[in-house]
Order: structure tokens, then sequence, then C-alpha cells
């Protein structure tokens, strides 16, 4: 297939002037503003629906996320993917992508619908009602995201990242408001599932509303086999993926039932949410960058790895900043009953200091078309995860789990990234490591010195959490993120052009 084809005009007008230097950290800075802002809204709906639930509630919900999860084995956002992976026949092979997805989705729909009974026998602890009805609503959101696939990708080919984060931002506040909603009304677990799928319908709409091109073409046959021999590595992939972010609930909800489910699930919601959506949002940034780079590959590692450095100087910290602030936050935000998941919340948040790099492997992998790279690397981290998460929610429950994750992904991160380097030449092992390494000898000192006055802060009752949770805190992420900017030029290069281009958006403000 014939990457030639020249770009449709609408994408061609789309796609932003300057460099795809630039145009990544102004994709990156707009995502991550508008997930920001959200997540002010969310943190303070977390509070209220918290107290509405139990923590037996988010295990059950945690449980029917994870089961539907292992059940979309062939992702159909994924063939958007493969799309982008194809910029120049982007819109040749719309019309056949759109129909392969879709069939996928009601498939996929289908086979979640037939094997609620066999998971309600597996997951016997679980009340069956709720389980069955959570696993028969999540099994409607494969197809909405085949309905998605193809507008998502168009825009995210036309590097239309203010478009996407109005949606996404918008989307989720709704969702969001619609989770408290729901909890309020004694809705339980359905207040942590039911959402998700309404908000996956509702950018369906939107995204098609904006990103609606011309429809020419029909379905091919020849494009169908090609796609799909792109389409089922990436799939095969992403799927295995998921299933591993997934597979602590899994094996918890075997293993240990509901209630040390329900701790894991209610301290992965809080901890992961900073780390995991940043390097989200950057590797949506990321992949059409990466993709458009594909005739430079020098050029294309050399980003990607300045990304992951400056990542890491970021993530690191935050990371640290939440385990530091665990026992003060749970103190004063929620109710005693969820005093037993801070541990589990604490090897959460450090976890994430390494998680932060997987977001963009995996969009660098997919632009480098190595998806058979993705899925042996994930296969064998499958293979390896399992008996280890296995032996730790048996030994020490949600607890025990958390640390076997955080292990994996400790090994997995600094593999992943450094496959990525493997198709330039020269060892890049050291860079890779100095990723991982350098944001915590810088990080390190200053934490250990910030748990101990959070300590004696302590004593000092609702009065000194408050403090560690309002000034302490957020001072010393700051103290080290800034101790990051002084001995890393790319971190001081980035920070000075972001402060730049917000004093002048202010400046053109006031004029």
């Amino acid at each position: 297939m014939s990457d030639a084809a020249p770009q449709p005009a609408q994408d061609r007008a789309a796609t932003p002037k300057g460099s795809f230097g630039s145009v990544a950290a102004k994709g990156s800075f707009i995502n991550t503003t508008q997930w920001l802002l959200n997540k002010v809204a969310t943190a303070a709906a977390m509070l209220l629906i918290a107290h509405y639930l139990k923590p037996d509630d988010y295990g059950v919900a945690s449980q029917a996320l994870a089961i539907a999860q292992f059940l979309v084995v062939f992702f159909p956002l994924t063939m958007g993917d493969v799309l982008i992976a194809h910029p120049r026949s982007f819109e040749r092979l719309v019309p056949t992508a759109r129909r392969l997805a879709m069939v996928i989705g009601i498939a996929t729909c289908v086979l979640m619908l037939a094997t609620i009974p066999v998971f309600l026998g597996i997951y016997s602890k679980y009340p069956a009602a709720w389980l069955g009805g959570l696993l028969a609503v999540a099994a409607l959101r494969p197809v909405l995201d085949a309905a998605l696939m193809v507008p998502l990708a168009r825009l995210r080919t036309a590097l239309a990242y203010r478009r996407i984060a109005l949606i996404d931002g918008a989307v989720q506040l709704g969702a969001t408001a619609l989770s408290l909603a729901f909890a309020a009304f004694g809705l339980r677990s359905a207040s942590l599932v039911a959402p998700q799928v309404i908000g996956t319908g509702a950018r369906a709409l939107w995204y098609r509303r904006v990103a609606s091109g011309v429809r020419t073409g029909r379905y091919h046959r020849t494009l169908a086999a090609i796609l799909m021999r792109a389409y089922l590595p990436a799939a095969s992939a992403q799927y295995l993926h998921n299933v591993i972010v997934m597979l602590e609930v899994l094996v918890l909800g075997y293993v240990s039932g509901e209630y040390q489910t329900g701790l894991f699930g209610f301290a992965f919601t809080i901890a992961a949410q900073a780390n995991t959506v940043v390097a989200y949002q950057l590797g949506v940034v990321l992949q059409p960058i990466f993709g458009h780079l594909q005739g430079d590959p020098e050029r294309q590692v050399n980003g990607f790895l300045r990304v992951q450095r400056v990542l890491g100087l970021v993530c690191v910290p935050i990371s640290l900043t939440q385990a530091m602030l665990a026992e003060p936050l749970f103190r004063v935000a929620f109710a005693e009953r969820y005093l037993p998941a801070v541990p589990v919340f604490q090897v959460i948040s450090v976890a994430q200091a390494f998680y932060f790099a997987t977001g963009p492997s995996m969009s660098c992998l997919r632009s480098q078309r190595r998806f058979a790279t993705f899925f042996k690397w994930q296969g064998v981290q499958f293979v390896l995860s399992l008996p280890l998460y296995w032996a730790g929610a048996q030994w020490w429950g949600a607890l025990g789990a958390s640390i076997a994750s955080g292990a994996a992904w400790a090994i997995s991160a600094p593999i992943v990234v450094w496959l990525c380097t493997r198709v330039v030449k020269g060892n890049r092992v050291r860079e890779v490591l100095s990723i991982f390494v350098k944001p915590w000898l810088l990080s390190v000192p200053i934490f250990a010195a910030a748990t101990l006055a959070i300590r004696w802060l302590a004593q000092f009752g609702k009065a000194g959490d408050f403090a560690s949770l309002l000034v302490l805190g957020p001072v010393v992420a700051m103290v080290a993120i800034g101790a990051s900017r002084l001995v890393d030029g790319e971190m001081r290069k980035l920070s000075d052009k972001a402060l730049v281009a917000v004093k002048a958006k202010l400046l053109r403000k006031r004029g």
C-alpha cells in the first residue's frame, strides 16, 4: 500500500504551523491544562462520592471494569492507531477502517453479554445482580469506541489538540457530575461505571460533529486485509497491556474478594490520576508527531528520549508528593473506613514514578509500526506478572498486589524505553537508565526531609494535616521540580518556553 496520496485539504488546514517539537509542547500543554482543570472538579466530587459509597462498592465496580477490559480482546480504537501510522493514505483507508472497527465493536459487545454468566460463576463472592448489571452496561462501550474511532483519529492526525481538549474536558466534567448524582441517589457501584459509558457515547457524538470528513470511497477487501495485518498485532499488544493494567484487580477479586479489591480500586482511582493521565495525554499528542518523523528515526528517537527525560523530572516528584501526603490526605478527606487503603495508595503512587514512561513509549512503538515488539514486551510482562501478583494477593491482599505491580513496572518501564531506541545505531542503555535514576537522585533527599516534617506536623492534629496538604506538599513538589530545572538543560528550556507562552497570552488578553 502506498503512502503517497496527498493529505486532504481539511487536514492540511487543520495542521498547525511550526516545528513538531513546538506542536508537541503546545499540544501537551493544552491537553494537560484541561486535565488539571477537570481534576480540581473531580477531586471535589471524589470526596462527596466516597461519602456515599463503601469500599465494597469500589470493589464491585473495579471488578466489573477489569472483567470488561479482559473481554475486549480486539480494542476498536486501536484501528485509529493503524490509520494514524499511515497519514498520507488516511482518507483512502477510512471507509474500510470504519466498517472493520464497527464489526469488531459489535462482536465484542455480543461476546461480553454472552459470557456474563461465566464470570458470575468465577467471581461468586460478588453480588450477582450488581456485577452482572454492570457488565451488561460496560458491554456497550466497544460499540461506542468503534463509533468515535475515525473522528478522533482524524483530529489527532490534524494535530487538533485544542478541540480534543475541549471535548474531552467537557465530557469528563459531565461524567463526574453524573457520577456524583448517581451516588447521591443510591446507585452505588453503577455511579463508577455507567457515567464512563455514557461519556464515551457523548464523545462519539461530539467528535463526529466536529471532525466529520467528506464520505468518499467505500469498503475494499484488499485494504481490509492490509489494515488487519497491521491491526491484529497492534490490537493483541494493546489487549495484553490493558489486561496487565487491570491484572491486580482480576487476581485480587478471585483470591481476596470484594473488600480487598475495593481498597485497591479506591486507592488506584486516586493515586493513578496524575501521572497516568499526563502520560496518556502526552501519548495522544506524540503518536501523530512520531508518525510524521518515520523517515528520520534518529530525530524521532532523540525527541522521544528528550520527552521521557522531562516527563520523568516532573512525574517522579508528583508521585513522591502523593505518597508523602497520603496519611494527612486520608485523615482529612475520607471516612475512617478508607484508612486501610493508605499504604496501598502510597505504594501505587511510588509505582507511578515508573509507569509514566509507558504512554509515550507505546506511542513511539506504534508510530514505528513495531507492533510485534509491543506485543512481545507485554507478553513477557504478563507471564512474569501473573504469578507475582497472585503471590502478593495471597500473602498481603491489596497491599501485596500493589507491591508486586510496582516491582513489575519498575523493571518493565526502562526496558520498553530502551526498545524504542533500537531503530537507530548505538547503545542508549546509559541514557535510558538516566531517565529513571536522575529524578530519584534529585528527589529522594528532598522528600525524606519533608516526610519527617509531615510526621512532626501530625502532632498538631487537623491543623497540622492542613498545613502539610496546603503548604508543605506544594512547596516541596515545586522545590523538587525546580531542582530538576537547575540541573537539566532540556527541562530548563521547555519550562522557559512555557513561561514565555503563558506571559504572551496574558499580555494579548490585557491588550
